[in-house]
This record gives structure tokens, sequence and C-alpha cells, in this order.
């Protein structure tokens, strides 16, 4: 099927028009859209034919004299598993007046990938279509206009929705970046290894389900064992209730266990062989432990 795409370029505020169609790469052995230049809008919108065109292939490609057609791809599958899992509900019942725009945005992020400035392009050629309420300058409004409380809101409602039967998985990572202006990025442990500040982004996701639950910004310089403690805090104040976590190493400190004890959440977290406590544990019953009487099941599995 041959799509039909108005593309503006922002330096010439020039209108020109693309026909892309749907080709096979052998080599990477999926679809790819092949676009080319048809033509353009004068400043009373009317049609402009490349000169590569014959006139033949000008009058069937005039908008005017041809029916126009929209990708409904993606929206026929994102609809479905927004729907399926109460996305869309729980988006209406947070944001009532902008829960489309946001759904959109965060369609056009899923199935293209790039930066929100080109999200309206891209809307005129999907379904359904909301290209003239999704302008560059009306997305900055709309993301500036979203709160702090609104933002908890939705995320609250979503963990209650997802943590029904699923374990907590926590962990860290960080986003490198040469912003002077963002106030989360400060030099620290980059697990990227480049000579650059980042921003950690604190994230939590359901073992079983695998879907993202909960997301919080950090400082750079801050370390993961630091972080906990809020995070326990945010908890109480979302009223959650008891939790099961999985975390890794870096997570460890005395302290932390002790906050896990004191909020009654269960927990599972790996302790680093270095702690002198450990070493003398396992020499304990370090017999014991390499027989089949050593084997411990958690959580259905065998250890």
């Amino acid at each position: 099927m041959v799509c039909r795409i108005n593309q503006i370029n922002k330096k010439t505020n020039v209108t020109y028009i693309y026909e892309a169609v749907s080709v096979w790469d052998k080599e990477k052995k999926q679809c790819r859209n092949k676009k080319t230049c048809v033509g353009k809008l004068d400043d009373n919108g009317v049609f402009v034919p490349s000169k590569r065109l014959t006139t033949e292939q000008a009058v069937a490609r005039d908008p005017i004299v041809t029916a126009s057609a929209q990708i409904v791809g993606p929206s026929i599958i994102l609809d479905t598993i927004t729907s399926q899992l109460g996305i869309q509900k729980l988006l209406k019942s947070c944001f009532p007046q902008t829960h489309q725009q946001i759904l959109m945005m965060a369609y056009y992020l899923v199935a293209n990938g790039g930066a929100l400035s080109h999200c309206e392009t891209w809307c005129k050629s999907h379904a359904p279509s909301m290209a003239q309420s999704l302008t560059s300058q009306r997305i900055s409004e709309l993301l500036a206009s979203i709160t702090t409380d609104e933002k908890q809101t939705f995320l609250a409602k979503w963990m209650h929705t997802v943590l029904e039967e699923d374990y907590l998985c926590y962990d860290i990572t960080s986003v490198s970046s040469y912003s002077e202006l963002n106030e989360y990025v400060k030099y620290g442990h980059n697990r990227d290894n480049e000579a650059l500040p980042q921003m950690n982004l604190a994230v939590l996701f359901g073992q079983n389900g695998r879907l993202p639950v909960y997301y919080q910004r950090l400082p750079g310089n801050i370390t993961d064992v630091t972080t906990l403690h809020n995070l326990l805090k945010t908890f109480k104040t979302l009223e959650m209730k008891t939790l099961s976590y999985v975390m890794d190493k870096g997570f460890y400190s005395k302290k932390n266990v002790d906050d896990l004890f004191v909020a009654k959440d269960k927990f599972l977290l790996s302790v680093p062989l270095s702690n002198k406590w450990l070493q003398h544990a396992i020499d304990d019953i370090y017999e014991s432990i390499h027989g089949p009487e050593g084997y411990q099941s958690v959580t259905g599995h065998d250890y």
C-alpha cells in the first residue's frame, strides 16, 4: 500500500509531499518504508508536482483528484494492548482533558522512537489523526502542565493494578548527558564508562509481567545503596500494601535491611562476599552446604 506523508521543512517552512511504500529488507528480515518526494504545496496550499514526474504521474498524485490513506497498523496493535492492560481507562481517569494526546505521544514513541518534536508529522499519516492538537508547541505546553501530584496519582494507580500478584524488581540505570541545565545531571559512577556526568533513573518493574511499574529521577552522584530508604518512604506515602523486592548486592547495607524489616516487606537481597560476617557464616556451614541438604527452595526454585 502506498501512503501519502506531508512533511514540513523547518528551515524553509515548505510542506513537501512524500509517498511511502513498505518494502521487505531481505538482509534485516523486516519491513522498511521507502519514501519518495512527489512534490510540495505552495503558499496557497496548491500541489506543485516534482519535476521528475511526467504529466500523467503529476495528475495522478494531485491531492485534489486522489484519495488519501492513513496507516492503521500501530493503532490496531497498541489499542488492543493498552485496552487489555487498562491503561486507556487509567489515563482517562487521571488526565480527563489530555489523555488522548498523551496516549498518541506514547504510541509515537513506541512505533517510531524519535524526538517528540516530530510527533505532529507522524500523526498526519497515522490513524487516529491528532496532528492539529499535537504541534511541537502544544506538546511542550502539555508536558509542562502535568503536575507532580498528577504523575504520582497515575503511578500509584498503575502500581496497584500491576502488583496484585507480582514481585518487584528494583534497579538503577544512568543516562549520560552534556546538559548544563538539568539539576539531576552530576558526576558519579558512570555505568557506561563515559567521562560524562549523568542522571540516574530508578526503575521498578514486575518480575512476572515484566511491565514497568514506577520510576524516579535521581542525581547522578547518588549511590544505589542510599536510594532504598527514600523509595520505602515513597511507597508509604502512596499507601502501598506489603511488597516483595528482588535486588542486587548494590543495594545491600545493614540500614537497608533494617528498614525493610521495619516496613514488614518481603525481600530477596544479594549480599557482597566482601563482608566479613558473611565469610565467617559461610565457613561455619561450609561442609553442609555442599550436599543435597544444602538446597533451598525459594519462590518455586531450588538453590
